[in-house]
């Protein structure tokens, strides 16, 4: 590999490094907006419901898909939180409740799980012209 081969090569990382940093700052405002807006959906009718979904959504937003860490166990931590909030809500397991908490959150977590290399390429591509 030449030279200019690899200078073209490093130059191409940077630019790649830099749209991604790019789109990290974006999706920081961007998640917690919209695990605010999920949590007001999804929540349980109290407020510690709210707060708790609102705070474990962000978290778990944030973790797949800005810090990529592994989607797997934040379902399984996404379960045994809603699993402990159903039961603290209304004092035995309620399925109907469960189902909607636990479905919108897995739900939008996955998303943005795939949905980031989607991005990625898309501001490559915006970026590049």
């Amino acid at each position: 590999m030449s030279n200019q081969d690899q200078y073209a090569l490093l130059q191409a990382l940077e630019q790649q490094k830099i749209v991604q940093k790019k789109l990290d700052r974006i999706l920081y405002i961007v998640l917690p907006i919209m695990a605010f807006l999920i949590s007001m959906i999804c929540a349980n009718l109290n407020w510690q419901s709210t707060i708790g979904t609102f705070v474990m959504l962000t978290i778990a937003l944030i973790a797949v898909g800005i810090q990529r860490w592994s989607v797997f166990i934040w379902i399984f931590i996404l379960v045994v939180y809603c699993l402990i909030d159903n039961f603290l809500s209304y004092g035995t397991f309620a399925a109907q409740p469960l189902k909607m908490q636990l479905g919108t959150m897995l739900l939008f977590t996955i998303i943005t799980h795939l949905a980031r290399p989607y991005l990625n390429n898309l501001m490559q591509r915006s970026h590049a012209k």
